[in-house]
This record gives structure tokens, sequence and C-alpha cells, in this order.
């Protein structure tokens, strides 16, 4: 295990586009604030708060997706992990490292971020205000976050496409799921769907919504698991693509 960590995290750390997702994903939390900050509108009036750093963590969420699938599936098509069946014992290794490494990269640019983006609040004119609260709903967000990236990843073990690992969960979160919010008939199913899930247990934490956390945790964990299991097998039993 520690040799398949070891060679991912090379993998990533030379790869030429890690620098440039580092950048996007950093920058997407603290560019908003920096905008605000810059574009202060007196109409508007009040502190920053974790609300606002959400919709930054929003921007994040995309990307880190875009980053997920596409590495995996970038690895794939180039035969890394032809390379890991020779040089490891067991399969499921490769995946786990693979999906370590990108987690660990995700909460590295995350923190980082979230950190620039906390003391550019600072210069904001009205200042930044954070609660208990706050600080939980961008620790759950960064949780969410992750779980999608597991669900990008699958879906580059499963389809061998960039195109597939990519489209596949941003369509869900950004069409398909926002198509059936604007079916009322639909509202009672739309909780149980992963994306609206997500942002229910942010809303909860925050104190934005009201009522128990479970249905949520139940359905992004499930999410996580039928995406982890369909991938385990894929990588384990189907030969490296050619």
């Amino acid at each position: 295990m520690r040799s398949a960590l070891t060679a991912d995290l090379v993998r990533l750390t030379t790869l030429r586009t890690t620098p440039v997702y580092a950048a996007l994903l950093i920058g997407a939390c603290v560019g908003p604030i920096v905008l605000m900050t810059l574009l202060y509108d007196i109409e508007y009036r009040g502190p920053l708060d974790a609300g606002d750093l959400g919709k930054c963590a929003s921007i994040f969420h995309v990307l880190a997706v875009v980053f997920a699938g596409a590495t995996a599936a970038g690895e794939i098509r180039h035969g890394a992990s032809a390379v890991a069946f020779l040089t490891q014992r067991r399969r499921w290794t490769s995946l786990l490292s693979h999906l370590l490494v990108v987690a660990g990269f995700l909460v590295a640019s995350y923190v980082l971020g979230m950190v620039l983006a906390l003391l550019a609040a600072r210069c904001y004119p009205d200042g930044l205000a954070m609660t208990g609260r706050g600080w939980a709903y961008l620790g759950v967000y960064l949780l969410i976050i992750l779980a999608w990236a597991v669900v990008a990843t699958a879906l580059a073990v499963l389809t061998r496409s960039v195109a597939g690992a990519i489209a596949g969960p941003l369509v869900w979160m950004l069409l398909l799921e926002q198509l059936m919010a604007m079916v009322p008939m639909l509202d009672p199913v739309l909780h149980w769907m992963p994306f609206t899930a997500g942002l229910d247990l942010a809303a909860i934490v925050l104190g934005e919504q009201s009522g128990p956390p479970v249905r949520a945790i139940v359905v992004l964990a499930a999410m996580v698991t039928v995406f982890g299991a369909a991938a385990l097998a894929g990588h384990t039993r189907r030969d490296a693509a050619g």
C-alpha cells in the first residue's frame, strides 16, 4: 500500500496539469471574496459570513469533480493502471491509493483556499462574521465535495472516458436535479437525490434549514458506497485499458 501511495503521489506531482488545477481550486475559494471586496456596493451592507464562503465552495465543488474525473480517466488511458497491475500484489490498492492521493490534494487545496479567503475577507469593508455553525458548514461542504470526487473517479474507472467521468456528475448536479426541482410533484423524491441531499445537509448544519440530517447522510453514504463498490469491482476484474 505504501508503494502504491508513493507512486500515485509522484505521478500527481509530476503532471503538468496539477499546478493548473491547484491554482484554479485555490482561486475558486479566494477569487470571489477578492472580487466582492473590490466591487463593494454600499447598498448591500453587512459582513461576509459562511454563506458567502459557501458560494466559493460551490465553485470549488465543480472544479473538484472535473479534477477527479479527468485525472483518473487520464491515468487509465495512459496506462497507469496497467503498470499498477504488474507491480502491485492486489489491484484494489492502486484504486484506494489513487482516491487517497486525490482526496489529499483536494483537502489541501480547499484548506489553503479557505484560509486565503478568510484573510481576504478581513479586508472587506464590513468585515467577516463567522460562528461555530459556519465553521462546521465549511467542514461538511468539504466532505460533500469528497463524496462527489469518489463518484467522478468511479465513473472514470467504469467508463474509461474523461467526458463520461466529468459530464456524468455535472449533468446530474447542475441539470437533472435542477429540472426535477421545477416539478412540484417531485419534491418528496427530490430530497432523496444526492445533490439536493448534500445541499440539505449543509443548510441544516448552517442553521438555515430545520430537521434531522439523517436522510441526507444516508443518501450521500449510499451514493459513495454504490459507486465505490462498482469502481472496485470494475477495477479488479477488468483488464487494463489498451
